[in-house]
């Protein structure tokens, strides 16, 4: 498969910075207007509710509102939290966004990592796996079952009489998982989805090639800050601030359980530094930014691609964490654009 650019994240509001949500939202949609016209592939809007990132609680109205400025740029979830939702919604949801977007529709999907959502919603964290993958097997039911009329019955549903008259503009819509565990990945696989979830792709073509499949046949993804300008200094500068509140808001989230991590969770200005210097991830930070020239972001980016068991066809980059300017924002997906993205085709 080819590879594939994308803009991942979606709208994130900072209550220190007291950034109105609109403001939020809004960015992000010229943030993929923008993206079409530099030739990036698509752009993915993850989900939360009750927390830091309330701004992209509604996905699908904003990858419609996206849809409708966009005609190339494909449209997606990464990832809706499904334990939260009524899957025939979803199924309706995905159909509309995928005939609005006229067949540029991407399902991502997960199983939710916040305790406020769990608690708010009223839904036992420890269901998310079993609501989860009973949900996404009626929605793939609905959108390519070819049943006018079924029943379901299972453990967390129940839906008698289903009437479905709203097929999607695709014959198949992509199925994309996404989460950071083995449990979730082999069970994509067993199903035939895409991934994102870099880390577990030995798995993933391991258990895809035992159910007949060729692992090549499908997106894998991975996704990272990305900052970049004419110095490394100048891009660490520019998301550095923005980047430490992101990862310190999931370092320092409440556990499933309830419980609270130790303090020693925390992520320092000084460990981000270090990491920066040492051209290295921080193994506390989970979204820790990759910055420098484009010579730099390049050389650090490669060894991602390529590491992948050779299976990597899908790079999606986060360049607006909540309170990232505008200027730097467009600086990064510009140079990333025209400078970037030609290295990774060529090579």
């Amino acid at each position: 498969m080819n590879l594939r650019f994308s803009i991942i994240a979606g709208p994130r509001q900072r209550p220190d910075k007291n950034q109105p949500a609109s403001e939020a939202w809004w960015n992000y949609v010229n943030d993929a207007v923008l993206a079409e016209k530099l030739g990036f592939d698509s752009a993915f809007i993850g989900e939360h509710h009750f927390c830091f990132a309330s701004g992209n609680s509604s996905p699908f109205v904003m990858l419609a509102a996206i849809a409708s400025r966009t005609e190339r740029l494909r449209v997606g979830t990464s990832i809706i939290c499904m334990p939260f939702h009524n899957p025939l919604r979803v199924a309706e949801d995905i159909a509309a966004v995928d005939i609005a977007s006229r067949g540029r529709f991407d399902f991502g999907v997960g199983v939710g990592s916040q305790y406020e959502e769990f608690e708010t919603f009223g839904i036992p964290s420890g269901e998310r796996f079993g609501r989860t993958w009973e949900a996404i097997d009626l929605i793939d039911r609905c959108l390519h079952g070819g049943e006018e009329v079924f029943s379901h019955k299972g453990k967390y549903f129940d839906f008698p009489n289903v009437r479905w008259i709203i097929p999607p503009y695709q014959k198949r819509v992509p199925f994309f998982w996404g989460g950071f565990g083995p449990q979730g990945v082999q069970r994509a696989a067993e199903r035939g989805y895409n991934l994102i979830a870099p880390d577990y792709t030995g798995i993933y073509e391991r258990v895809m090639r035992e159910h007949g499949r060729n692992p090549a046949d499908y997106h894998i993804g991975f996704v990272n800050m990305v900052s970049i300008a004419r110095s490394k200094e100048e891009a660490f500068q520019a998301i550095v601030e923005p980047s430490l509140w992101v990862n310190n808001v999931y370092a320092m989230r409440r556990n499933l359980d309830g419980t609270w991590p130790d303090e020693s969770a925390r992520i320092t200005p000084e460990q981000m530094r270090k990491d920066h210097e040492d051209g290295k991830q921080s193994s506390k930070a989970m979204f820790a930014p990759i910055c420098g020239t484009v010579d730099e972001v390049i050389a650090r980016m490669l060894p991602l691609v390529h590491g992948a068991v050779g299976l990597m066809t899908h790079i999606g980059i986060e360049v607006r964490p909540p309170g990232t300017r505008t200027e730097d924002v467009e600086r990064t997906m510009t140079l990333f654009a025209r400078e970037v993205m030609p290295s990774f085709v060529a090579g």
